[in-house]
């Protein structure tokens, strides 16, 4: 599950005879065209259509059920990724993870290869790049790259 948290309180206007704010957590997540809000800590329940306004009407629904001022409220809440979006990030992620340690393989394969035919086969750097399809000038950032990381890879 994914999950964004928005932190908030209500209006600042405090005195010295302020009290300490009522902290309260609160979970939305979206529904058609609606972010349901839920304040678990008081089975309590209301509803924003953006997210900008889910801080301030989940202080107005605590003020009103608890007779409290807004600037004594604050609020976290966390903002739920609908599932089919949620499913979707989270394959794209894992797969991202996998390219980019499959791209480390690949590069330390071409160190490898590079390393092998110029060091162990003897060929110039520009023999290597006429073998491998390459610049010279890329067959020397390998070359680089490979003694740099200790030899072959």
């Amino acid at each position: 599950m994914f999950k964004t948290v928005l932190e908030g309180s209500g209006p600042h206007t405090s005195s010295p005879t302020d009290a300490r704010p009522h902290h309260f957590d609160a979970v939305a997540i979206r529904e058609g065209r609606w972010w349901i809000i839920t304040v678990p800590a008081l089975d309590a329940v209301t509803q924003a259509r953006r997210v900008r306004q889910i801080n301030d009407m989940t202080i107005g629904l605590i003020s009103a059920l608890l007779d409290l001022n807004e600037e004594q409220i604050e609020v976290t809440v966390a903002l739920e990724m609908p599932g089919a979006a949620a499913a979707a990030w989270s394959e794209a992620s894992v797969l991202h993870e996998e390219a980019l340690a499959a791209e480390r393989t690949a590069a330390s394969l071409r160190r490898r290869a590079v390393h092998n035919l110029t060091a162990d086969h003897g060929l110039t750097q520009a023999e290597a790049a006429l073998l491998l399809k390459i610049s010279p000038q890329r067959v020397q950032q390998l070359v680089g790259s490979a003694s740099a990381a200790g030899a072959p890879q």
